[in-house]
């Protein structure tokens, strides 16, 4: 009987034919034979992009238009059979791997100039109310994992960005405004799944590959293999009350140095969460806190009571709510510092604070920062302490358990000369923080120039983590420039010899269909 073919078929039917056509010279210059790629489309439930496509150079953008890479190819996957294929010739030809699941990555990790293997169709989400669980693939974003936790009054820490997603939020920490309540997002996963480097897959959890569980949850993603699911433990949550109060910029300082002392250090219910800013509003600079309180408005405003009383303090947003719709009110208000344009390029610097400053000594800090030639720029504070700090720091891979906060400088420009302000001001900025901040750095926020990225992301757990990575990606296919890989000859290296993370015993890896290799294409 006659049908009609589907719209992704004809679709499907039409990338084949293209990839017939093209002349000789475009699969030369891929260093690829034309039959790889025309087997590669006719097999994966997904697409194929190459240069010279129509999508090409849309496909190949990041969330930061200042990372401009040029990949071979890039492989949108809808099914797992997808990204094994795609490892499949990635071993075969020699493809250097990058890992794409939102494009946020701060170092434009997510891009290379090989194949790009794109997650962000896994958008799975399946939420268990009877067990308080919720597995997603690494393609959602908090936007609509929050939408849809919403409807159970059911809540895991996220992003303040909705449109970042699970996968590499979560390999990399993961701060929210409840993680002074519930932990860092990474704390809360209870099972991850993940295809090995051959297209073996795995789960990893408390009983199994539990060196892998440990190491994925903030070892950071493209490095042990490519996450495909992500199974966590909720916690109820029928209401939170979002805030936010403005100061004048003369009273910056004095904002941060109570919020230390009070809130962070001491004294703050951890059910208090938020993020303190300094940044341009109308041309203005501004102090500006919002966050959100585990309970009830009346509780939530007794809470930030000493807050309001610094002078100039505007109480901008009193809102009552489930999490998802106030964490979208907060980012999508008017009060709020505002976004710069689209195509404007970022670089940001970070570092924890892991003792209390002075009132003298945030003001040197918010000094520097009105030093910005750009009305774009911002600064902020990811203020930890509560289930933050309590976690153990061996318990995986996230160690940064002592800090204070996690305090964020972010440049804005959008021409050359924008950019040397921007780097200037970024390296005057680096200097002044010196005396102040730890030496660790949340590998969530990555740097290029951070030579000493081992110590400053990881510390104490490295060397098992470089354990881990030998054991489950042996021929270190998935590699970066700030990947996980031996010390340097002649860095030497800084932090303590005996590592504060558990031993795993030598095991077996434990394969979910058995060990099996990743069929050629």
């Amino acid at each position: 009987m006659a049908h009609r073919k589907s719209p992704r078929r004809i679709a499907k039917l039409a990338r084949i034919g293209a990839l017939h056509k093209a002349p000789p010279h475009v699969f030369t210059k891929l260093g690829l034979p034309r039959a790889a790629l025309v087997r590669l489309e006719e097999k994966i439930v997904g697409r194929v992009v190459v240069p010279g496509m129509a999508d090409y150079d849309a496909s190949r953008q990041e969330s930061n238009p200042a990372f401009q890479a040029f990949p071979q190819i890039i492989v949108y996957c809808v099914v797992p059979g997808d990204v094994e294929a795609c490892l499949a010739l990635s071993v075969n030809y020699g493809l250097w791997i990058a890992v794409r699941s939102g494009g946020h990555s701060t170092g434009g990790y997510s891009v290379n100039s090989g194949i790009v293997i794109d997650v962000s169709k896994f958008q799975n989400i399946a939420v268990d109310s009877a067990a308080m669980t919720v597995t997603v693939g690494p393609g959602i974003d908090f936007d609509v994992m929050n939408g849809m936790l919403d409807g159970y009054a059911l809540h895991v820490p996220s992003g303040a960005c909705g449109a970042v997603c699970v996968g590499g939020f979560m390999q990399g920490g993961g701060f929210g405004y409840t993680s002074r309540n519930y932990g860092i997002n990474c704390d809360c996963v209870t099972d991850v799944g993940v295809m090995l480097w051959d297209g073996s897959m795995v789960h990893a959890n408390a009983s199994q590959n539990e060196d892998l569980f440990w190491a994925v949850r903030g070892g950071t993603g493209g490095n042990f293999g490519i996450l495909l699911e992500v199974t966590y433990a909720l916690q109820p949550l029928p209401s939170v009350w979002a805030f936010a109060i403005q100061w004048d910029i003369s009273q910056a300082a004095a904002v941060f140095y109570e919020l230390q002392q009070n809130y962070t250090v001491s004294g703050a219910p951890q059910a208090l969460g938020y993020m303190m800013n300094v940044g341009h509003t109308a041309g203005s600079p501004v102090a500006l806190i919002q966050g959100m309180y585990c309970g009830s408005a009346a509780d939530g405003r007794q809470a930030v009571a000493s807050l309001m009383a610094i002078p100039t303090a505007q109480l901008l947003v009193d809102q009552t709510g489930l999490y998802g719709a106030m964490d979208k009110y907060l980012d999508s208000h008017p009060y709020s510092l505002p976004d710069p344009p689209d195509g404007v390029k970022e670089d940001k610097i970070t570092g924890y604070i892991a003792q209390p400053l002075s009132v003298a000594q945030w003001q040197t800090i918010v000094d520097q920062f009105l030093q910005s030639q750009s009305q774009w720029s911002v600064m902020y504070t990811e203020s930890y302490g509560g289930a933050i700090n309590a976690f153990p720091i061996d318990g995986n891979a996230f160690i940064h358990r002592t800090a204070v906060a996690n305090l964020v400088i972010d440049a804005f420009w959008t021409d050359d000369a924008g950019r040397l302000a921007a780097e200037v001001w970024l390296a005057d900025f680096t200097a002044v923080l010196e005396p102040f901040v730890s030496g660790e750095i949340y590998q969530n926020y990555p740097r290029r120039s951070y030579e000493r990225f081992r110590e400053n992301y990881w510390g104490v757990a490295f060397d098992t983590l470089l354990e881990v990575k030998q054991k489950y990606d042996p021929n270190n296919l998935f590699h970066y420039q700030q990947s996980i890989s031996p010390w340097p000859e002649g860095m030497a290296r800084k932090t303590p010899s005996e590592p504060r993370v558990p031993g795993f015993a030598k095991s077996a890896i434990v394969y979910e269909r058995g060990p099996r290799k990743a069929q050629g294409v």
